[in-house]
C-alpha cells in the first residue's frame, strides 16, 4: 500500500460507536488472528480501503494516502 513502514507513518485516532454484538464478534476475530481489538479494526479499514481503489470506487491515491 504504502512504502513507508507502520514506524514511519503517523496515526489519527479515530472514535466509532457500534452495536454490542458487532463488537463482540470484532473481539473473537481480533483473537483468532491473535490481534488487539485496535490492530483487528486497522486492518480491515485497510482491506476495506485497498479493494474501493481496486473497485474504482476511491481513487487509488486514498489508498496510499495512508
Amino acid at each position: 500500500m504504502s512504502e513507508l513502514s507502520n514506524d514511519e507513518m503517523s496515526k489519527v485516532t479515530i472514535t466509532a460507536f457500534i452495536e454490542e454484538d458487532l463488537k463482540e464478534g470484532l473481539k473473537a476475530l481480533a483473537d483468532v488472528e491473535r490481534r488487539s481489538m485496535s490492530q483487528m479494526v486497522a486492518v480491515l479499514i485497510e482491506r476495506a480501503v485497498i479493494d474501493a481503489a481496486k473497485q474504482g470506487l476511491i481513487s487509488d491515491s486514498a489508498s496510499k494516502d495512508k
